[in-house]
């Protein structure tokens, strides 16, 4: 197992955090907020939240305090409108910090794999449904009603993951009016010159490349067969060639809305065989073809799906529509803690997953750990890994991975699943047979 001794280091930093006054006082509303002892706390209303509120709140607030105090009683200490008061006190801009703060811990502590010398990453986007209410109309709008009329509000998001450690490096959420393209610019401050992005064709376009070389990032996108650039590389057969990208009038007029300049671009394009017999273009800003072959781009590419899965994990394993509040800070406070919760289970099964891969080469199919069940253990533990001294913390997290290890399902190589390639307006969005973790 690896790097086991920064485990427990971190949630003691966490939670020396969240009890610090002077880290507090950055993350409420009013200064005279969480002054007084009580028993909804600024921890306690913190970590009621990082855990997740699926259940009703009053059964949620019963199982956190028996959790804590191991009671056999039931206890009705705290109502639920007292908790619901409390945690508007709370700006949601605490659970974008709490998250990131596991993510600088990991590359800071163990820094994580990487395809040649790059972090590898992936941005996507997606459509979430929120809870009916005119707080949230007004703020992320609606794309569609229901049978009786009802205005359903719709928000979307973005998520840039890197695929190979399975982080969430940041996450965006918007008026469903906002594009994919446009959130994928705040994406840009998460990434360096040491970043490789991918992305699907919604991402190809002339003004992205453009942003990524000027911020030195490298790419390798999956683009528009439409265009006359890929027309004319089509055309030739080639499989494998370096261009000047010449922007066409449109494509000028676009790149200048977002202030850049139109200067032609020198990229990469690579051609895609698929097994459905369908091609699939790439522009890429790995020139060198010594270095980059044409196999070794195939690869990548391939690797872009785990966006996909983490997007999976996120929307249907922790049941992310299921939100505790009808307003915006609290559906905010939600949505950020379930990226938190997403990347703390994948923080703790790392020190685990390749152990769990190698151990089971001469099986039929590789091993890996059971994501579902590992969210289960950790939320069921999550509590005490904050309010327990370090050394039992340490006992916490050994049984968390031993149910790691011995909670396993196969890797199946190689599934192929059929493209949906209806508009996307016309899919219905169609949910997995999870049964939930908790």
């Amino acid at each position: 197992m690896v790097a086991k001794k920064y485990h427990a280091k971190l949630f003691k930093n966490l939670s020396k955090l969240l009890t610090n006054k002077e880290f507090i006082n950055g993350y409420i509303t009013k200064d005279k907020y969480f002054t007084r002892n009580r028993k909804l706390s600024f921890r306690t209303v913190t970590l009621l939240i990082l855990r997740l509120l699926k259940s009703s709140i009053k059964t949620e607030l019963k199982t956190f305090y028996q959790s804590v105090f191991k009671t056999d009683e039931i206890v009705n200490w705290v109502s639920d409108a007292a908790f619901c008061k409390a945690r508007q006190k709370i700006p949601y801009r605490l659970f974008i910090d709490l998250y990131k703060t596991i993510i600088h811990y990991y590359y800071s502590n163990i820094g994580g794999k990487r395809w040649f010398h790059y972090r590898l990453l992936a941005v996507d986007g997606s459509a979430l449904n929120l809870p009916s209410s005119k707080e949230l109309l007004e703020r992320f709008g609606h794309h569609h009603s229901n049978s009786i009329g009802t205005k359903v509000p719709q928000a979307r998001v973005s998520f840039l993951v890197d695929v190979l450690n399975n982080f969430t490096l940041d996450a965006q959420i918007e008026s469903f009016k906002v594009g994919e393209q446009e959130m994928f610019l705040s994406h840009l401050a998460c990434m360096d010159k040491t970043d490789l992005l991918t992305a699907d064709a919604n991402y190809g376009h002339f003004w992205i490349l453009k942003s990524l070389l000027l911020e030195e990032i490298s790419f390798c996108i999956r683009i528009n067969q439409s265009t006359n650039l890929i027309k004319e590389f089509l055309a030739s057969g080639k499989d494998d060639n370096v261009v000047l990208w010449e922007p066409s009038k449109r494509t000028i007029e676009n790149t200048k809305k977002h202030n850049l300049d139109t200067k032609p671009i020198k990229v990469r394009l690579v051609r895609i065989e698929l097994s459905c017999g369908k091609t699939e273009v790439l522009v890429l800003s790995l020139l060198d073809k010594g270095i980059y072959s044409l196999d070794s781009i195939k690869e990548l590419y391939d690797m872009r799906w785990g966006v996909e899965e983490e997007i999976k994990k996120y929307m249907q394993r922790l049941m992310v529509e299921f939100f505790s509040s009808i307003k915006v800070n609290g559906v905010l406070q939600d949505f950020y803690a379930n990226i938190f919760m997403l990347n703390i289970v994948t923080f703790l099964s790392d020190s685990v997953k390749d152990g769990i891969y190698q151990s089971s080469e001469d099986n039929k199919f590789r091993r890996q750990i059971n994501w579902t069940s590992a969210l289960g253990d950790v939320r069921r533990s999550f509590v005490l890994l904050f309010l327990r001294a370090e050394d039992k913390v340490r006992v916490i997290l050994y049984s968390l991975w031993e149910s790691f290890i011995k909670n396993t399902e196969a890797i199946r190589p190689d599934r192929k699943f059929p493209r949906d390639n209806r508009k996307k307006g016309s899919r219905q969005k169609a949910f997995m047979q999870y049964k939930p973790a908790w």
